[in-house]
């Protein structure tokens, strides 16, 4: 298993798509982690977890992270947005430039629900 990960590698591949996209760099039955891939205008939906936290690091790009009731709260390269089970989160990229962030989800497996 891999320990060391190239966040610019993971993005050049994914620079010329027009849709969020999310890479998987590990998963066991603890924890899982990711790579968002987010183009200006586009969006992660507004979701939940039943049963597990949702942490994000936000490397670049900026955001309206959705908090629920209709209410979001920008977030920017350098800040970390955590969703606790059962809270609302998603996020849609603002600006020029694409939104990327690593999510951190526990325990697993993480059913994500839609809203």
């Amino acid at each position: 298993m891999d320990r060391f990960f190239s966040v610019s590698e993971i993005v050049k591949g994914l620079s010329s798509g027009n849709r969020a996209t999310k890479t998987v760099l590990y998963e066991n039955d603890r924890t899982n982690t990711a790579i968002w891939y987010v183009p200006p205008g586009e969006e992660v939906v507004a979701h939940w977890h039943p049963n597990s936290d949702d942490v994000w690091v936000i490397l670049s790009g900026e955001g309206e992270y959705y908090l629920g009731d209709g209410t979001t709260q920008t977030v920017r390269a350098g800040m970390v947005a955590v969703a606790f089970k059962g809270q609302i989160h998603g996020v849609k990229a603002k600006g020029s430039e694409p939104l990327i962030f690593v999510a951190f989800q526990s325990p697993v497996p993480a059913e994500m629900i839609k809203i």
